[in-house]
């Protein structure tokens, strides 16, 4: 097999984002571009320059929809573990499937294509604290997950990987599927329309910057990526500054890679 370059990688992504985009209107899905993918369009009207990810939100009613009505075929497939538990991840990931993808260290429990990443965008807990409660639990649960998918302890020290070793025995005995169970189950309990807050509950690995005011997703406006129009949230501003920061800032020199660890190939 032949490995993909990093801007093959970009362009079978953006096929894929424009394949999205064209079902999702279709069938009356709302969705808007998320995390760096949004980051990206905004500032520089596509991918970030040295970042190699799509990410997207979907309210978790569409998301539903989304999965039920996506017919997977030999090109496409949309993964998700409400359909097809052998998947590891309590989000959905739409695959080509002319690609293959080799995550280091980690397990996803099907074979993979170049993807796009599929969040559904959940309610927290209309009281702040008692959502910062919420995430706490979640991620306490996402971080066995990712324990119960690694091969091998990956920390710096002898120690560090003693320690982590012992909790991975512990989170596998338990089993992938049970953690993403539970992540599931807890991040679609509250109804969106009543919350003060929304944001990715099943993947929340920024903390308590992903309890983002509702109104931030009141409306949609379309911003430009890589010469195409797609849906942001109208909050798009506060959103960036609350995950990122002074975004207008680029990171220093020596940050500006891509934060996955994995390698593509052409099938």
């Amino acid at each position: 097999m032949e490995e993909l370059t990093l801007q093959e990688i970009k362009r079978i992504e953006f096929d894929l984002l424009k394949m999205f985009d064209s079902f999702c209107k279709e069938n009356d899905i709302k969705y808007f571009l998320s995390n760096g993918t949004l980051l990206g369009a905004v500032k520089y009207k596509g991918f970030i320059p040295w970042d190699d990810d799509i990410d997207i939100f979907v309210p978790r009613e569409d998301y539903n929809r989304l999965i039920a009505l996506f017919k997977d075929d030999e090109n496409y497939c949309l993964f998700a573990f409400e359909k097809n538990s052998k998947f590891l991840y309590p989000f959905a990931k739409l695959c080509n499937m002319k690609t293959r993808k080799e995550e280091k260290n980690t397990k996803s429990g099907v074979v993979l294509g170049i993807d796009i990443d599929i969040f559904p965008l959940d309610a927290w807990k209309s009281d702040l604290s008692e959502a910062k409660r919420e995430l706490k639990w979640i991620r306490k649960k996402i971080g066995y997950l990712m324990l119960s998918k690694k091969y091998k302890p990956d920390s710096k020290t002898a120690i560090g990987n003693f320690v982590k070793g012992f909790k991975m025995i512990f989170c596998k005995l338990y089993g992938s599927e049970y953690f993403i169970k539970k992540i599931i189950k807890h991040s679609k309990d509250l109804q969106q329309k009543d919350s003060a807050y929304l944001g990715c509950k099943a993947w929340c690995i920024y903390g308590e910057r992903e309890i983002i005011p509702t109104d931030i997703f009141s409306d949609t406006v379309y911003v430009d990526f890589e010469g195409k129009k797609f849906p942001a949230p109208i909050g798009y501003d506060k959103y960036l500054r609350s995950l990122y920061g002074d975004y207008e800032q680029d990171p220093p020199i020596e940050k500006r890679k891509t934060h996955h660890g994995f390698v593509a190939y052409k099938v």
